[in-house]
């Protein structure tokens, strides 16, 4: 298991599902469900990438979609099993890296990774290897959507005072609900760097609203067979 994801993993025990749930709201999750179905619109297998305890992949089965979750944390996961369990839902969990994914090749219509969970790979080959297994399991057609924050180059102070750091700056510290989070930032020009490198020709990135705030968007569209 690579440094960042057990990093991860330790992060989210503390936090556990609660403490996350406490970072966003039902009118946020609802407006993030719906941006989502639009944009898989017509598409059937979904893998949730890095799901959490469950608030995106339960809506998604709920609404007929075929959901499958992989998250590195076993507490996120049993919270949203028993969640499952609870709306009589279907979904097939699993404990996992987004870095090596346990699937076969072309297996889903649609890869979803949010919540700023891709920004939390630091190194560049961890990056890679999360945006090659992306394409790996993506059905001919298929569409995959990854979400994060936006973040403008670094100012002098932020150099200063040692919040950005790294290779061009793009480690940042900040302040979150109480705690230190470290991300790393991601722009129009480290994804194309990353998609080049996966061999990906198909891509765009945009910023646009999402779930009531400016967020950063990958969209990496599979070539049809």
């Amino acid at each position: 298991m690579l440094n960042s994801a057990l990093r991860s993993r330790a992060e989210y025990a503390e936090i556990g599902a609660e403490g996350l749930a406490a970072r966003t709201t039902p009118e946020r999750d609802a407006a993030v469900v719906k941006a989502v179905e639009e944009l898989l619109d017509g598409r059937e297998s979904v893998l949730d990438l890095c799901c959490g305890y469950g608030r995106i992949a339960l809506p998604l089965s709920k609404a007929g979609k075929v959901v499958r979750a992989l998250d590195i944390s076993p507490n996120l996961l049993a919270a949203g099993q028993a969640q499952a369990a609870e709306q009589e839902l279907k979904v097939d969990w699993a404990i996992g890296s987004m870095t090596d994914l346990p699937y076969k090749a072309d297996s889903f219509d649609a890869v979803i990774c949010l919540w700023t969970a891709f920004h939390e790979l630091f190194g560049e080959d961890e990056q890679l290897s999360t945006i090659w297994e992306i394409s790996r399991v993506l059905k001919p057609g298929g569409l995959a959507v990854i979400e994060g924050p936006v973040w403008g180059p670094a100012t002098a102070s932020e150099i200063a005072n040692g919040l950005r750091q790294g290779p061009e700056h793009r480690i940042v510290t900040t302040e979150h609900y109480g705690t230190s989070s470290i991300h790393f930032i991601h722009d129009e020009a480290s994804y194309g760097r990353l998609c080049a490198a996966a061999g990906i020709k198909d891509y765009k990135v945009y910023k646009r609203e999402w779930g009531g705030r400016r967020r950063l968007i990958l969209e990496i569209h599979q070539p049809q067979s």
